[in-house]
């Protein structure tokens, strides 16, 4: 296994998943305008995005492996 440090694609996934899921724990927005309408949303779509957003990561990581 050889590390490639020019390929530096895999950060988007990981660094969007990380800010995602942080949106989908209720962590961000801190302040949100509309509380109501984050709530409505965070319920609608959070356990998918919770499940979801730690694969992207990992395909993230793995791309700067390069084993992807």
């Amino acid at each position: 296994m050889s590390w490639d440090v020019g390929n530096l694609e895999g950060l988007l996934p990981i660094l969007l998943g990380i800010y995602v899921l942080l949106l989908a724990r209720g962590i961000l927005p801190r302040n949100p305008a509309e509380p109501e309408k984050w709530l409505i949303w965070q319920q609608k779509f959070g356990l998918l995005l919770t499940i979801t957003c730690p694969l992207v990561m990992v395909l993230g990581v793995l791309t700067l492996t390069g084993l992807v």
